[in-house]
């Protein structure tokens, strides 16, 4: 009996983990995703941030490097912050085992393993919730792991960790209320919120409203009340050591400014968010609100049956029933929306917390399919036939955009198929009941079958969408190749801040992958200076990127720009006014930049308030310091910059050479050289701009950005044609320009300049008192000395370090320690030794048992 017991348990946990990974695999196959052909899982943030970020973190923990700052990340940033928003799974550092070639498929097939620790997860919370070994089980397991959440989120890998722990979370408070064990609760939401504290907020939220259920169904406990509050107060404190240096530096970005919605509105019908429960909706992963929350079309079936059985309790029939109602009234409400993401608008990725009404969902609908047996035929009918008239209705009421013309017949026949086999499923009972009763067996796994059909079905047409390998990685070997050159010529120049941007720019953290310092960073942590900065001075960016897009050949230089690499098959916008080729590796162009400042120089400004105190940085982000020339817009901000510090000529001249005809413009080159554009105004559609000369088309996203448009080098007389009537026409005073940047180059700048992960050291020679510029953005955590000693930083420009320096020669030191790194460092210490003094308290109290036994 022991070792049937054994073989069943092993049978039920191995199906509830290999159903879903063994059918992500075959989807894989049918995809082509790499090795089973050229794709690969890569789509949006996986895309664009995960991948690049992993790269660096590979190299941080194969080369024992630190984890407090990155000066790949874009200008430079806290690493750390990173790693916390994005990289804090344990299981990462498992890639320390792989060499770098193999990353992408570590993190791949990560996800495969997770998504069947996600089916495991929940059919364990399934079982133990009602205490049976059902193989019906590991189907809603399945069910979890292939919901439309999943089929939306399943790329977005820092999730994927509390995706798995959240049902042992909420197995774990149910024991806590049950019988006072708080092992498995306190454990697990530690590493939750450790894992990714983001997801867990939504998390939190919802542990107090299930346990709010849990008194109503279960009764109010004194003791369970305290230990409830003590425990998960514990599992914040554990987390401590990446949840306090985390809030330090997103309190130092654009996140922060957001206020509480002033008046209440609604997303959405009722009707329409139902009818996301259908087969075959498309996934919502943009800025509309609509919840990705299928999770089976015998989910319909389920849940009228669930609140006619007789067996579960009334009162806790109502209580999930109100929670389940909270929950679609969250995904609709504007108020409610706010407050479950922590208190912010999700910047895209709708309804994050839709994970916990699927895990309600499911768990109501499998007790009602446990139960089936205990129900009257009439009862079971009059829930069948609720479901199928709310399949109906929405059928027909639904207006969704999101319903392909595949959904609605899809839809049909999986409801028709579940039905028909539900009903004989009902019917195949016999009235002794006996295990052995071959037909209800067949029918049972018929309905299972077709319900995991189904959710394969789904997952395929909703959940997939691969890329190319080889294009993800068409420059990677050219660009390591070009980069060594760059970091040779930066260790003969003393100058390891000189930065490359990338034309034709595949990937936005692409600096990350390859490893070199670069202008652009798409993360939720970026610097609130950074994107008051972009915005000021026209260069695209967001509250979670900024990029070099919209840079001029000025601000390029201030942003410490010296090299352009370009990719096989593109045309540089540069001509040899801006850049010349320095290298070529295959088809891929490296480019040095014609005008650039040194990594730290001297300037000597003629206007006061370009200087503010980094404890006032804040202020800046807040908008209640306005740094110089704020008032203006980019170009003539620039133009504003250029002569306080010391430019002798106007650099950028308005121009009027264009015709405008049917809401279109024609602009003309009155001489070779540069022109840009700025559209103050956002366009209803993005721009295409044509030219007459054979160059490529440029698309400028006027609809999304506002940001300036570099038109390229191009000859006298060629004419360029833009459908809009907005534009602001500009060119540049090269030869200013030139003027100016030899002009800093020629005098005091810092030398033997030595930078480690986190520091940098150089020397400087200064002839008279100035101030000493540093191409590094501040943000909370730097600290700055001067011959030993430490100094206050001032903010130049509203983003740049800097400190005023007298006359003489001067040692200069910088490092970076994440703020509030030492105080999360001892709370979490705390908490640990609090936990296991609490853990060793509550054996004292109990029998000397495995305290997990019963889990």
């Amino acid at each position: 009996m022991t070792k049937l017991r054994k073989n069943k348990k092993l049978i039920f946990y191995g199906s509830a983990f290999l159903l879903p990974f063994l059918l992500t695999l075959f989807l894989f196959l049918l995809q082509g995703i790499y090795p089973f052909g050229d794709a690969t899982f890569l789509k949006k943030d996986f895309y664009q941030q995960y991948t690049p970020f992993f790269y660096e973190f590979h190299r941080r923990i194969t080369s024992g490097g630190s984890f407090l700052y990155s000066w790949n990340a874009g200008l430079g940033a806290n690493f750390l912050a990173i790693y916390v928003y994005y990289l804090a799974s344990p299981f990462n550092f498992l890639s320390i085992l792989l060499p770098e070639s193999l990353i992408l498929e570590f993190m791949t097939y990560m996800v495969v393993i997770k998504i069947g620790l996600c089916g495991l997860t929940m059919s364990y919370y399934l079982r133990r919730h009602f205490n049976r070994m059902d193989m019906a089980i590991p189907f809603f397991g399945m069910a979890y792991a292939f919901s439309g959440f999943f089929a939306a989120y399943n790329w977005n890998v820092m999730w994927m960790d509390v995706l798995f722990l959240a049902p042992l979370v909420i197995l774990g408070l149910e024991k806590l209320v049950e019988n006072g064990r708080p092992y498995l609760y306190c454990i697990t939401l530690a590493l939750s919120i450790y894992t990714n504290y983001y997801l867990s907020i939504m998390l939190c939220f919802y542990l107090v409203l299930y346990y709010l259920v849990l008194i109503v169904s279960k009764g109010f406990s004194i003791k369970a009340f305290l230990r409830f509050g003590w425990y998960s107060l514990l599992s914040g404190g554990f987390a401590s050591i990446l949840i306090l240096p985390e809030i330090a530096a997103l309190k130092f970005t654009t996140f922060t400014n957001l206020s509480f919605p002033s008046s209440p509105s609604f997303y959405m019908n009722p009707i329409e968010i139902l009818g996301r429960h259908f087969v075959g909706v498309s996934v919502e992963t943009g800025l509309d609100h609509w919840p990705n929350i299928y999770c089976g079309i015998i989910i319909f079936f389920l849940l009228p049956l669930y609140f006619l059985c007789s067996r579960t309790p009334l009162r806790e029939k109502i209580a999930k029933g109100l929670l389940l109602l909270f929950l679609i009234l969250s995904f609709d409400f504007n108020m409610l929306n706010f407050i479950w993401h922590g208190f912010n608008y999700p910047d895209s990725l709708p309804a994050r917390q839709a994970y916990l009404y699927i895990i309600l969902l499911l768990t109501m609908g499998c007790e009602a399919f446990l139960r089936i047996w205990s129900m009257k035929f009439r009862t079971f009918l009059k829930g069948v036939l609720a479901g199928l008239a709310a399949i109906v209705l929405i059928l027909f009421l639904d207006r969704d955009d999101a319903i392909e013309s595949y959904t609605l017949p899809v839809t049909a026949v999986f409801a028709i198929l579940i039905l028909v086999f539900f009903v004989l499923f009902r019917l195949s009972r016999s009235e002794v009941r006996l295990p052995g009763n071959k037909e209800r067996l067949i029918v049972k796994t018929v309905v299972l079958i077709i319900f995991s059909t189904e959710l394969c079905v789904n997952m395929c047409l909703t959940g997939w969408h691969s890329l190319s390998r080889s294009d993800y990685f068409s420059t990677f070997s050219d660009y390591r190749a070009l980069n060594e050159i760059i970091e040779t010529r930066n260790r003969n120049f003393s100058s390891p801040l000189s930065r490359a941007e990338e034309e034709k720019r595949k990937v936005r953290n692409h600096s990350m992958t390859i490893g070199y310092s670069s202008l652009s960073c798409f993360s939720s942590t970026n610097s609130g200076l950074l994107t008051k900065y972009c915005s000021r001075y026209g260069i695209m960016n967001s509250r979670v990127f900024y990029l070099s897009d919209g840079t001029t050949p000025f601000t390029a230089a201030m942003m410490g720009q010296h090299y352009t690499l370009v990719p096989p098959s593109a045309t540089y916008l540069g001509g040899e006014d801006i850049a010349t080729p320095l290298r070529f590796h295959e088809k891929s162009v490296l480019y040095k930049r014609t005008y650039t400042l040194p990594n730290g120089y001297v300037i000597r400004p003629n206007k006061d308030n370009l200087f503010i105190p980094a404890k006032d940085a804040e202020k800046i982000i807040d908008g209640e310091i306005k740094v110089a020339f704020s008032n203006l817009s980019p170009i003539p901000a620039q133009n504003s910059m250029f002569s306080a510090l010391g430019g002798s000529q106007t650099l950028f001249h308005s121009k009027d050479a264009y015709e405008t005809k049917d809401g279109a413009m024609t602009i003309r080159w009155e001489t070779n050289g540069h022109l840009f554009v700025y559209n103050p105004k956002k366009e209803k559609e993005s721009l295409t701009i044509s030219f007459d000369d054979g160059s490529s088309d440029i698309e400028y996203e006027a609809n999304k950005y506002r940001y300036i448009q570099d038109l390229g080098w191009h000859r006298k007389g060629t004419k360029a044609e833009i459908k809009s009537e907005n534009l602001n026409i500009y060119s540049i005073n090269t030869s200013a320009l030139g003027k100016f940047t030899a002009s800093v180059n020629s005098i005091e700048r810092l030398r033997n300049i030595k930078r480690t992960n986190s520091s940098l050291t150089g020397s400087i020679e200064m002839k008279s008192g100035g101030n000493l510029v540093l191409t590094i953005p501040y943000e909370p955590g730097w600290r700055l000395y001067v011959d030993g000693e430490e100094k206050d930083i001032l903010v130049f420009d509203g983003l740049w370090i800097s400190t005023p320096l007298g006359a003489g020669k001067h040692d200069i030191e910088l490092s970076f320690y994440p703020k509030g790194l030492n105080a999360g460092i001892l709370l979490t210490l705390l908490s640990l030794l609090l936990i296991v003094l609490s853990f060793l308290i509550e054996r004292r109290k109990r029998p000397r048992v495995n305290p997990f036994r019963q889990y």
